[in-house]
């Protein structure tokens, strides 16, 4: 019998809390949140670290860390009979995580499950945004490519482009490249959800303040589930959600990602994937 839980996977909704902020160099607790360089995690248990990597840019919520049970060949026979392919979650489940370290076997594996805001395409002074169909939203061509910022991006269809294998170690935040460097190659999987943003006339000329509200749809939060829980049965335990904005708090050329993340909305795509696969 699966082992999930109504909330699937305890999802909790907190009341947000602060973390001290830590301004030493990096043989020092990195960031709000306290990074450690030597332990390769931030300041607490699960619960803490999820409760401030979700900080800055949602209302609050969290998700709670705890074996996943017989989840993966739950969700490898899902897979097959929904006809979805490795590549739109991330790689086969049956494949390892990347590990810290640039992939250092002994290191630990990914922990991390960092969600981003393309804020592309920039729309300039436009006066509102397009439908969430429309194929200026949902070119995710402009991102492949060796280099591509993050694992998987997810357009507003839902659909999905692999940048990487979740078994490949890459960096995507300020955090992992200027602060921490090579050690913190493969402790964080990067997932991109396409998402436009316009300018704010009250700044500056080129400026991308504004998103669209609500920020995400019902298909991207459907696939970010499934990609996190994909993710999660690859490692054998779950992932510790974070938003890149509190990864990089406090870094220079911090960014402002994932604008109106709604949590609540998250929640309710796990509970309906986990529903789909008790069934």
């Amino acid at each position: 019998m699966i082992r999930l839980r109504r909330g699937f996977i305890g999802i909790a909704f907190i009341a947000l809390a602060g973390c001290a902020a830590l301004t030493r160099l990096v043989e020092r607790p990195i960031g709000p949140c306290g990074f450690d360089v030597e332990t390769l995690q931030f300041a607490g248990g699960p619960l803490a670290q999820a409760r401030c990597l979700l900080r800055p840019v949602a209302q609050g919520g969290v998700l709670s860390v705890q074996p996943v049970g017989d989840l993966k060949p739950r969700l490898q026979r899902w897979l097959a009979s929904q006809g979805i392919a490795d590549a739109a979650v991330g790689g086969p489940l049956a494949a390892p995580l990347s590990h810290a370290r640039d992939d250092d076997p002994a290191a630990p594996a990914a922990r991390y499950f960092v969600l981003h805001d393309t804020s592309t395409p920039w729309l300039g002074d436009a006066p509102s945004f397009p439908p969430d169909d429309a194929p200026a939203l949902n070119d995710l061509a402009r991102f492949a490519g060796p280099e591509a910022v993050a694992h998987v991006f997810v357009d507003r269809r839902g659909e999905t482009l692999l940048g990487h294998d979740l078994r490949v170690p890459w960096r995507a935040t300020q955090l992992e490249v200027r602060r921490v460097g090579p050690r913190s190659r493969g402790l964080f999987l990067h997932v991109e959800l396409a998402q436009p943003r316009r300018r704010d006339p009250a700044g500056s000329p080129r400026n991308d303040a504004i998103a669209p509200v609500p920020g995400f749809t019902d298909a991207q939060y459907a696939q970010a589930a499934l990609l996190y829980a994909a993710a999660s049965a690859r490692r054998g335990d779950w992932l510790i959600p974070a938003f890149h904005a509190a990864l990089d708090e406090g870094i220079a050329g911090a960014h402002d990602d994932p604008q109106h993340f709604d949590i609540a909305r998250f929640a309710l795509a796990l509970d309906r994937l986990r529903d789909a696969l008790v069934r």
